[in-house]
């Protein structure tokens, strides 16, 4: 009798379920709203689950929905609704004109996950106020003072890759363009020689490789738990190894440069300047003090706001450039011709300029601009951007209403795909990006750093980096496809970041 009345409970919970489900996944149908096909317990995550890639699965949409006029695709991760926006005008809504009701990625931060809460994951006013004293360290100006720490990495870099030459082997680019970058990021942000070059398994370089190492689980935790949940139960984002070395070297950095008062060209003496003024010392020596929110501390960004920020410059300024690097010499040794032509580019503004490989030089290199562009607009480092509604919002000539908490997600990668706006997508073609031709399509058809408001604030400094790196390989070497690389060429699985899952091998030659 008790096991009739317990299968009876347990009949009536799966029947219950499976109700509850339907009406579940009903949710946008109800609103008008095209949608996929969601499996109970998984929703439309399970091709996900089983090792599609990210930047295919919303492809797949993109191209699928694009054609049928939909404004945006429903869908649902396991019972929670999810929206892809697919429209242009859409599109722009949300990133630009309407983004204070998106003005959130939706991403994963905790107060008890001390390297979480930056600017890039953070929302709401403590963003707005975050983002206004960060955005002064990434200006133009800023940049032509880190030039000089970014290209005094590059003969490591032409070093690395000769030896490579010399012993007739493949250059795993991907490896050796992340060490350089490394090298680049930990000295541009806390004036440290961690010498990736010399020692690719050094401290820095593990912990790069480590925390963008794809990991499905902790990806899809992350997208369907709420933040406050996680870091409640203590959730930890990143390993008690990264957090513990991460943390000492910025803290005995900050308080090694207070306590001997320590000047730097770096993005930490950057954030040092605007913990002690509120603005940054200008060149003449002078603070042009700003009215900023202080903190409870008393201070306008506290010591775990810069830890935190510190790490995402890390994170961010190694991997979206060596990424964007790589994809640029994948395509080059694909596209001989474009090669020349850029390298041919590279001589002759470096001849106008007696040889010196500086600032001025690199922004006179318009040519190669236009490669980096098409690169990003074919590879984008971040394939799909996230966002989160923050109130009610409604869809511009619809009936559809995007409700506070709705993850929304941008299809970067079907965006610059979309042969409407790119004839040929799959041709690489840097001049896509001649003011002719960039005047006739949307300015929203390229954002591979996003755009409006929550753009990249690193954006110009990724670019400097991409660029330095290629101006200098490309002075030197010659790049073709090694044999061992086979298409198709496949996307890695578990991250949001665009990366192959085979090492991109290249052969280099001695261009002298």
């Amino acid at each position: 009798m008790v096991l009739i009345i317990a299968l009876g409970v347990l009949l009536s919970t799966i029947l219950l379920y499976c109700a509850y489900s339907k009406w579940k996944f009903q949710y946008w149908a109800r609103q008008g709203v095209p949608q996929l096909n969601p499996r109970i317990f998984f929703g439309d995550t399970l091709p996900l689950v089983r090792g599609k890639p990210v930047q295919d699965f919303h492809l797949d949409i993109y191209q699928k929905f694009k054609p049928t006029g939909a404004k945006c695709v429903g869908m649902y991760n396991s019972h929670i609704p999810e929206l892809v926006a697919i429209d242009i005008n859409l599109l722009k809504d949300i990133i630009v004109k309407d983004y204070s009701s998106f003005a959130s990625h939706g991403l994963f931060y905790h107060e008890k996950n001390v390297l979480t809460p930056h600017v890039f994951n953070i929302e709401g006013q403590i963003w707005k106020e975050r983002r206004t004293k960060l955005t002064p360290l990434f200006t133009s100006a800023k940049m032509k003072q880190m030039f000089a720490t970014v290209a005094g990495k590059s003969p490591g870099l032409i070093r690395l890759v000769g030896l490579s030459v010399d012993a007739n082997k493949p250059a795993d680019i991907k490896e050796i363009l992340s060490r350089f970058t490394t090298d680049v990021i930990s000295e541009a942000a806390f004036g440290l020689d961690c010498k990736s070059l010399d020692e690719p398994d050094n401290m820095f370089r593990s912990i790069g490789r480590e925390a963008f190492k794809p990991n499905s689980i902790k990806l899809y935790i992350e997208n369907l738990f709420p933040s406050q949940f996680l870091g409640n139960i203590g959730y930890q984002a990143f390993s008690s190894r990264i957090v513990s070395y991460f943390s000492k070297v910025v803290n005995e950095t900050i308080q090694y440069r207070e306590k001997n008062n320590v000047q730097r060209n770096d993005f930490l003496q950057l954030m040092l300047q605007l913990k002690q003024h509120g603005s940054l010392v200008k060149e003449d020596g002078t603070v042009d003090v700003k009215v900023l929110p202080i903190s409870e501390t008393g201070a306008y960004i506290t010591d775990k706001e810069i830890l935190s920020e510190s790490f995402v410059i890390f994170l961010a300024g190694h991997e979206t450039s060596s990424s964007a690097s790589t994809f640029a010499l994948f395509a080059l040794a694909q596209n001989p011709d474009i090669q020349d032509k850029l390298r041919t580019e590279i001589n002759e503004v470096l001849k106008r300029h007696d040889g010196k490989f500086g600032y001025d030089a690199i922004i006179e290199m318009e040519y190669l601009d236009k490669v980096v562009r098409e690169t990003l607009r074919k590879y984008p480092v971040a394939p799909v951007i996230p966002r989160r509604c923050t109130k009610d919002y409604k869809i511009r000539d619809t009936n559809i209403v995007i409700e506070k908490g709705t993850r929304i997600y941008i299809p970067v990668i079907g965006v610059h795909l979309d042969p409407e706006y790119y004839p040929d997508p799959d041709r690489f073609d840097p001049e896509r990006f001649s003011p002719e031709n960039k005047a006739i399509r949307p300015d929203i058809a390229w954002m591979p750093f996003g755009d409006g408001p929550r753009q990249c604030l690193g954006m110009r400094f990724g670019l400097l980096q991409t660029k330095v790196a290629l101006a200098s390989l490309l002075q030197e070497f010659k790049f073709t496809l090694n044999k061992a690389m086979k298409a198709p060429y496949t996307a890695d699985t578990g991250t949001f970041v665009y990366m192959f899952k085979q090492d991109v091998l290249l052969d280099a030659t001695r261009v002298n």
